[in-house]
């Protein structure tokens, strides 16, 4: 059984809780760093053969992402932050969330830390957004936030609503009220898909109502150990959404271009189209929920569809026709948490789209596209900033082409997004634009040349 936490501890976790974001830019000094890496695997590794795991997460295969450890200051102390991974897919779902789904990866995360009398000290935080951080993560985390040991053993739970107090649980045994019962209760439930099994495990926990929080202070008084209240658009409580690397990476952006000619007047027709993969067609949603496949930036086993946007670039004259197809994105993988990878471009031929848009262009313009997307070669994928979208958008302004541009956002980020970009396209009289709302697959890549 863990030890029972003290008040003073309580003041601690809470002030974690503050400064997990806050303190974002928080020297960190290598050798700080690896000395809590060390002691914090050493102790999660002595405290996982004392006990079993007594709920369903805890007793879960996980892995956690020491190499994302980010140092944070506790009180006096330093201590660490990591992100924690489950090794299936492992969906949560909230009844003060609403209908999404979303994944538990990198809603959890290891705190780690010496207490003043030197003692190591460990708790697993998990954040679960309620529906306003969902609908805009740039704004402080609300939602309730569980608070245990490694095993699993529930040490506080803390409920943050907007613009109120944080209010701690306390469980009471006393009969509540009709009126009180009306109020609101919480609930989460899980579904973990078994790949060996071929089924789906569904779970469940309560999380309290609302007579079962007191208030506990303001988020700059809560712990009374400084900082201010955290920031949501820096918050690590986001669901994975998990950028893959392209599948059939372009090495060398010329050669993939060589067979366009630069030819003015009418004997060579160059056209533009901007297809979009949208995550929940017909939707500004900027992700959702997959059973896996291959889907615009997600690959099979990443069970969140993001979406995508890629350019088809055709030229013809005569009886020739030359068509590539490209798409911007990240070399390695992404999430909300670490958004940037250096960029990389992809052979998009026979990808799915569900919306397109065709421009006519003069070799020019055409030529401005090719020379854009090709110093994208060596730009920075970024989530928030410079995503496929962003590169799509930003092509077509090289031509003279104004595209919609509608913000979207995601627990831990906003940006351009595929949904938005769909939605914009399918609603907006774009001059010159042929519109097309047939779901297809890009043409396949044609003409060779020396």
């Amino acid at each position: 059984m863990p030890r029972p936490i003290t008040p003073i501890q309580l003041l601690l976790f809470a002030a974690a809780l503050i400064c997990i974001t806050c303190n974002k830019h928080l020297s960190d000094p290598v050798a700080v760093k690896t000395d809590l890496i060390v002691a914090a695997r050493s102790y999660i590794d002595s405290v996982s053969v004392q006990g079993y795991p007594v709920n369903y997460r805890a007793a879960q295969p996980k892995t956690i992402r020491w190499d994302l450890a980010q140092v944070i200051r506790i009180g006096q102390s330093k201590g660490i932050i990591v992100p924690i991974v489950f090794d299936n897919a492992l969906l949560v779902k909230a009844n003060f969330v609403g209908a999404p789904l979303f994944h538990l990866n990198y809603l959890t995360q290891l705190l780690f830390y010496k207490d003043s009398t030197g003692r190591n000290t460990a708790v697993v935080i998990t954040e679960f957004p309620d529906s306003n951080y969902f609908r805009d993560p740039t704004r402080p985390f609300t939602g309730i936030k569980f608070i245990e040991d490694w095993l699993g053993h529930p040490i506080q739970k803390l409920l943050y609503i907007p613009n109120e107090k944080v209010k701690r649980f306390i469980p009471t045994s006393n009969q509540p009220t009709m009126a009180e019962v009306t109020e609101t209760c919480y609930s989460i439930t899980g579904y973990n898909y078994s790949p060996e099994l071929d089924e789906t495990v569904t779970w469940s926990e309560p999380a309290g109502c609302s007579i079962d929080y007191v208030d506990e202070g303001t988020e700059e008084e809560f712990g009374g150990i400084g900082g201010s209240g955290a920031s949501g658009a820096d918050s690590t409580g986001a669901s994975a959404i998990t950028l893959l690397p392209g599948n059939s990476v372009i090495k060398n952006i010329s050669q993939y271009f060589q067979c366009f000619t630069n030819v003015g007047g009418t004997d060579h027709t160059y056209t533009v189209t901007v297809c979009v993969d949208q995550p929940d067609p017909g939707t500004r949603t900027p992700w959702a929920f997959t059973s896996g496949g291959s889907s615009g930036s997600t690959q099979a086993n990443n069970v969140v569809n993001t979406g995508h946007t890629f350019l088809i670039l055709t030229e013809t004259y005569g009886s020739t026709t030359i068509t590539r197809n490209v798409g911007f994105y990240p070399s390695g993988f992404i999430m909300p948490n670490s958004p940037s990878s250096p960029g990389e471009l992809n052979d998009d031929q026979s990808h799915y789209y569900n919306i397109s848009g065709t421009f006519t262009v003069d070799n020019g313009q055409f030529f401005n596209i090719l020379n854009f997307v090709s110093s994208t070669s060596t730009a920075t994928y970024n989530l928030n900033t410079n995503n496929c979208t962003t590169f799509a958008i930003n092509a077509m302004t090289e031509a003279g082409i104004n595209l919609p541009v509608t913000i979207g956002t995601w627990p831990g980020g906003a940006g351009d997004d595929p949904g938005d970009l769909g939605q914009d396209m399918k609603n907006t009289s774009i001059p010159s634009m042929t519109l097309n709302v047939t779901p297809g697959y890009s043409q396949a890549n044609a003409g060779q040349c020396n």
